[in-house]
């Protein structure tokens, strides 16, 4: 394989994912994150099975489940399960309303299926990245082609610059990389980014104290949605998570806010005694209005020469089937297997970023779609009340029942029918 230098703007799930991906493969990779450290904003990740195959296939989802299985936060009194048992399926539905009748319990024996907290999730992969190749306070402000029009330039908000052959914007929602692909840099305001109308409330809440509070449900069993009209609530074990305070600092954007647990409390005004109990235990919940990546990109434009987007830069969605950062993850596996093989080489990446794109996109956006799908049924917007099962089958299926290496074997057609690989007999 041909050496080239590759850059991720920006270490979260993504990016830091990504860069595993493609140090496993030999490739030269350096990352660029905002942040005095690598960290990530909010609590939960879900991790589908598409999501913890592409993590097994990195060699890192064993570090992670050791680190991160969840059965200590809301884990209530009469308990049973072992801190090593996976969650088994999904979502338990149930009314919000009333004594809490259940809707549906999707999947009970389907999939395997895993919440993670998003800090326990960083230190395992950090431990696959090597120091040397990580750079902090590095926060980009924009991209210029590099000199004799050979790579790109990022340059950072401290003054300094970085060159690359290649670089991958893991930026997230507000990314600059994906304005330089999209040339909207010059524009005031981001058109790729619409605030979705949705709100979601944010918290943590021990399992003692959820206990004490008369709270009933076994939530280390099965996770949980309360369904009720126009809003919803979702809950899922994590284990006891770092209390550092910079662990829980709210990252500068106004689209996140402290709120009092009254705001929250009064959201939900009407709704059943175990919802009622559970928010009363909240400590300091956050408010996070919800911006997506809206209209859909269109696979040509993810990519701009040498430079890609992936994650949230590409993609960012609703949250309501919790897929999200799986297809993130979906993205950062293909660019390693991509960019690692061994017939990508300096002169023919682009067109390897094109099939990347190609491939992901067309994918991605159903995701998206069904997550939207999804918000609809949970807040009753459906056109019915309730939980259809084999609807609600057929949006989780989607997202994952998804071969590890369907992508890869794609996207090498397609650049073999290019010419650009050559078929291996």
């Amino acid at each position: 394989m041909e050496s080239f230098r590759v850059a991720i703007v920006g270490g979260g799930v993504c990016g830091l994912t990504c860069a595993v991906g493609l140090s496993k493969q030999g490739v030269d990779v350096h990352v660029y994150e905002a942040a005095a450290k690598f960290g990530e904003i909010g609590a939960g990740i879900g991790l589908g099975r598409n999501a913890i195959n592409v993590l097994s296939s990195l060699g890192v989802y064993e570090d992670i489940r050791s680190r991160a299985m969840q059965v200590d936060a809301l884990n209530l009194k009469n308990s049973a399960r072992r801190p090593t048992d996976d969650i088994r399926g999904w979502f338990r539905y149930h009314s919000g309303m009333g004594g809490h009748e259940v809707l549906s319990d999707y999947g009970a024996n389907e999939q395997t299926a895993q919440g993670v907290h998003r800090a326990a999730f960083m230190d395992a992969l950090v431990q696959h990245v090597e120091p040397s190749r990580a750079h902090f306070n590095k926060r980009c402000t924009h991209l210029t082609e590099g000199p004799g029009g050979k790579g790109t330039t990022i340059h950072f908000q401290d003054g300094t610059t970085a060159e690359a052959d290649v670089v991958l914007g893991a930026d997230g929602i507000k990314s600059v990389v994906r304005r330089y692909v999209m040339d909207t840099a010059s524009l005031g305001v981001d058109p790729n980014v619409k605030f979705s109308n949705t709100i979601c409330y944010r918290s943590l809440v021990p399992v003692v104290r959820a206990a004490e509070a008369g709270c009933t449900f076994d939530y280390s069993e099965r996770a949980v949605c309360f369904v009720g009209e126009n809003k919803h609530l979702i809950l899922f074990t994590v284990r006891d998570p770092d209390s550092s305070p910079e662990k829980y600092s709210l990252p500068p954007l106004a689209a996140v806010q402290q709120v009092t647990k009254e705001e929250v409390l009064n959201a939900y005004k009407g709704w059943g005694p175990e919802v009622t109990n559970l928010l009363s235990c909240m400590d300091s919940p956050t408010k996070w209005s919800i911006s997506v990546v809206y209209p859909p990109i269109k696979s040509e434009n993810w990519t701009r020469g040498p430079v890609a987007i992936l994650g949230d830069a590409a993609h960012g969605m609703l949250p309501h089937l919790g897929a999200g950062a799986g297809q993130g993850l979906e993205d950062a596996y293909l660019l390693g297997q991509l960019l690692g093989h061994p017939q990508t080489k300096a002169s023919n990446v682009e067109a390897v970023l094109r099939a990347y794109a190609s491939v992901r996109q067309p994918r991605a956006h159903q995701v998206w779609e069904n997550s939207k799908r999804a918000g609809d049924i949970w807040d009753s917007r459906a056109g019915y009340y309730g939980i259809r099962v084999e609807e609600v089958r057929s949006l989780w299926g989607y997202v994952w029942h998804h071969p590890v290496d369907a992508d890869l074997h794609t996207a090498e057609e397609i650049l073999i029918t290019q010419g650009v690989f050559e078929k291996l007999q």
